[in-house]
């Protein structure tokens, strides 16, 4: 491949004025420009990165030290209680910290005038730290059963959201569904 004669022209006049000075010049220009590129890829990345995940759940506790677990309701465990709730577990697998506020969610259908829920929580609001995974659970609500629920989420102070996946959500509800057919009503 031949170089035009215009390229080869300004490439000879640019030789004779060559010196160590414009070499640290360019040199210099290409190290901060690939600075700026990384530190600017790093800050764009670095922040919270949320995986929220819903199951439904039994808690018992085990014999005589009386510490307690959660298991799934197809489970038949000695110690579970027959009450079902649901869970909300949250993953910080981000690098800075977030502080949860609260969880809630959508309704398909309002009811009794409102779209949105929330639900009290009980160790909230919590800070979560990198690799951090906190869970929050709430008794079974009848909109659940009736399948009302269209979105599940939670959110920080300012106002920020993370959603339940559909497929997690779609899970949850055919869990539901499966499991939830005697229980008590709140």
């Amino acid at each position: 491949m031949r170089v035009p004669d215009w390229m080869w022209v300004h490439f000879m006049a640019w030789r004779k004025t060559w010196n160590p000075t414009s070499f640290l010049a360019v040199w210099g220009a290409f190290v901060s420009t690939g600075t700026l590129r990384w530190t600017l890829r790093k800050d764009l990345r670095d922040n919270s990165d949320i995986r929220v995940e819903a199951s439904l759940r039994r808690f018992g506790s085990r014999g005589l030290n009386g510490r307690r677990f959660m298991a799934s309701p197809a489970l038949n465990m000695q110690g579970l209680c027959d009450r079902l709730y649901v869970v909300i577990s949250v993953t910080n697998v981000g690098r800075r910290k977030m502080q949860w506020a609260g969880w809630g969610g959508e309704y398909r259908e309002r009811v009794v005038g409102q779209d949105k829920f929330q639900v009290s929580p009980q160790d909230l609001p919590h800070i979560l730290e990198e690799q951090a995974h906190p869970v929050e659970r709430a008794f079974l609500d009848p909109q659940f059963v009736n399948g009302n629920v269209r979105r599940l989420f939670i959110w920080d102070p300012a106002g920020r959201r993370w959603y339940v996946s559909r497929r997690n959500l779609r899970t949850l509800l055919a869990d539901i569904k499966k499991f939830a057919t005697d229980q008590p009503r709140i």
